[in-house]
């Protein structure tokens, strides 16, 4: 949401991959350029880069042996120093409304006023009596400095901030026709944390950070089942080690989705408590996450609602080469953040 559009890399840096994607500039989008390289376990938590260079090494292992050529980048943030609400105040014009948002963000904010940046979006002008409905975004500007400061030291431009819940959005709209009454939940299931943003047409409703994703199913199967980090990365992808118990693995499987299902369904419970919204029509699901053999079927039983992998590269031209030998159908799912960031580019 901090910056004007303009021809982009799009760079995800997660807690256990970094994905960088490129597109071509124009109206109909045409994937140039991507790379996915991993990054150290512990690397990053919740959001913040704990090992500096083990993140720069990442991203340099990407423009060095994928050989983006590109310069400006769109960064995405997510986690406890990302504040993402709406709300409403009085209706006013454009440069009113900036000038008034500092004094409504100190409402809701939880951090000095004077240490973040502040941004919106009127996402409602006409909202009851003299009154607009505005999606409030506030970050750190530590957490947004130390980021730039990276990537300069990258010989990269830090064009454009944007945030993960923003970035699926985007990647959405890019993609699917949205109905201005359907209410669609979007959620990106990565390493570290789940980003669920629930949208009314093309409007956020609710983006919540859930500290919570593969690397908890992981860590119960190392814990539980006794497998060593490899073993337990593997059976995530549905691969077995020879001689284990299927009954052991599929009871932290059944632990693992019960949770995430919980979070899901908590953060439906709350939109409704505070929206009064009616329940949602449809659930996308995107992030490696996505991938794990059986949860999408889970979730459609649990949640009772039509629920399909997001498909980031419906609306996009690309070389099928591109994508051997895995294929779009389970690399797409993990481009998705990086893809919405490159949107921003014209």
């Amino acid at each position: 949401m901090f910056g004007k559009k303009k021809k982009v890399i799009g760079l995800d840096i997660g807690s256990s991959q970094t994905k960088m994607v490129e597109l071509s500039a124009g109206k109909n989008k045409k994937l140039v350029n991507f790379g996915i390289s991993k990054v150290l376990p512990d690397a990053i938590v919740e959001g913040e880069i704990i090992d500096r260079e083990a993140v720069l090494d990442s991203i340099r292992t990407l423009i060095e042996g994928k050989a983006f050529s590109a310069k400006d980048v769109v960064i995405g943030l997510a986690g406890r120093d990302v504040i993402i609400k709406r709300i409403t105040i009085d209706r006013m014009s454009e440069a009113d409304t900036r000038e008034q948002i500092k004094w409504e963000a100190e409402q809701y904010v939880p951090f000095d006023i004077n240490e973040v940046t502040l941004d919106f979006d009127v996402v409602n002008p006409n909202f009851g009596e003299n009154q607009q409905e505005v999606i409030l975004v506030a970050a750190k500007n530590e957490l947004i400095n130390n980021l730039s400061t990276l990537l300069k030291e990258l010989d990269l431009n830090p064009l454009i901030i944007d945030t993960t819940a923003f970035a699926i959005q985007n990647v959405y709209e890019h993609n699917y026709t949205t109905s201005p009454d359907e209410i669609v939940c979007l959620a990106h299931i990565g390493a570290g944390m789940t980003v669920i943003n629930v949208v009314k047409g093309t409007s956020s409703l609710s983006a919540r950070d859930v500290y919570y994703g593969v690397n908890a199913y992981i860590s119960k199967l190392q814990k539980e089942v006794g497998f060593n980090y490899e073993d337990a990365a593997n059976a995530v992808k549905g691969v077995i080690p020879t001689g284990a118990s299927q009954d052991s693995v599929h009871g932290v499987f059944e632990s693992f989705v019960s949770d995430l299902g919980a979070q899901i369904e908590r953060s439906l419970q709350f939109l409704s408590s505070v929206t009064g919204e009616e329940k949602m029509s449809r659930m996308y699901l995107s992030g490696g996450g996505a991938l794990i053999p059986d949860l999408l079927e889970y979730l459609k039983r649990r949640l009772g609602v039509s629920i399909e992998i997001l498909n980031p590269f419906k609306n996009v031209v690309y070389d099928p080469t591109l994508f051997a030998p895995e294929g779009v159908e389970t690399v797409g799912p993990i481009l998705a953040q990086a893809l919405g960031l490159a949107l921003r580019g014209e």
